[in-house]
């Protein structure tokens, strides 16, 4: 029996939706990111990134001309993006530990919104010109200042340990940084994963004695974690003496040139008595040829 399914009519495919610039543009930054963070930055090419997209390379010399300026425009969208939304966090009037919490959840934030993205900003800058190189050193270097005049506040205000600023800083870098990695291999929320990153932070950073159950590295004796302050401070002491004195003996020779001729040796002394008392018997003889000479009345 002969049916008409080979003859029915299909329906007409949709036509595609051309992009606009804009649009494709953001899918080249996309795809890019991915393939830049699986492959590495010199393991993938704009073939691939064609390809990915759907066009050819051709097309794709359109919007750009070399992965380099694919970085370029990764590194500074990135960049500005934090340093947008991250660092005006820091001028907040919040006390010092509620504004690096509230720094360091937005920058969390972002890098689980972007994974792919920072993955490059962390890994692949050695991959920028040169020129693009330097600048983005100088970014972040300020980037990271923010958080360190925020957290010298807390020192200063006796909120947060008296420790080496720029490690504390560092060391926060350290936790925030990676979490673009292995976002893609757990399934916790943003706020699961800043409030565990925050309380660890806080535990480490804030300086509450009554809490605190240990430092690194450890030692034997309480007496060996301070030696070697206990031994700068015998060294201050030391110098401490020395510049006393060193005072009390520039005073007294200040008193001693105010108040009369400068201290000599015994031997000095007797010399200067001698003559004195040769000068005082000239004296005292000119003084008797003198009545002698005068005629008497």
């Amino acid at each position: 029996m002969a049916t008409n399914i080979g003859t029915m009519e299909q329906p007409a495919p949709k036509p595609r939706r051309r992009l606009r610039a804009e649009e494709r543009w953001e899918q080249i930054l996309t795809v890019s990111a991915e393939l830049f963070s699986s492959n590495g930055y010199h393991g993938a090419s704009l073939d691939d990134i064609g390809e990915r997209l759907g066009i050819q390379k051709a097309a794709l010399y359109h919007y750009v001309r070399s992965k380099e300026d694919i970085l370029v425009e990764i590194y500074d969208r990135m960049l500005t993006r934090a340093e947008t939304e991250v660092l005006p966090i820091a001028d907040e009037p919040f006390a010092p530990d509620e504004r690096l919490r509230r720094m360091v959840s937005r920058y969390i934030g972002l890098m689980i919104e972007q994974a792919d993205m920072w993955s490059l900003i962390h890994y692949q800058q050695n991959a920028l010109p040169a020129a693009n190189y330097e600048a983005t050193l100088r970014r972040k270097r300020a980037f990271e200042k923010k958080f360190e005049g925020v957290v010298k506040e807390g020192q200063a205000s006796g909120l947060f340990k008296p420790m080496s600023t720029r490690l504390m800083v560092l060391s926060l870098f350290g936790m925030c940084n990676y979490v673009h990695h292995w976002i893609r291999f757990v399934h916790f929320t943003e706020e699961e994963i800043t409030g565990v990153i925050c309380e660890v932070l806080e535990r480490g950073f804030i300086d509450d004695g009554d809490k605190r159950v240990g430092a690194w590295p450890r030692y034997v004796e309480t007496s060996d974690a301070m030696a070697e302050t206990a031994a700068k401070l015998d060294d201050l002491n030391q110098q401490v003496k020395e510049l006393q004195a060193a005072f009390d003996r520039d005073r007294h020779r200040l008193i001693d040139g105010f108040a009369g001729p400068p201290a000599v040796d015994g031997a000095g002394w007797k010399a200067k008595d001698e003559d004195v008392q040769a000068s005082t018997s000239r004296l005292q003889a000119s003084a008797a040829k003198s009545k002698a000479a005068r005629p008497a009345k």
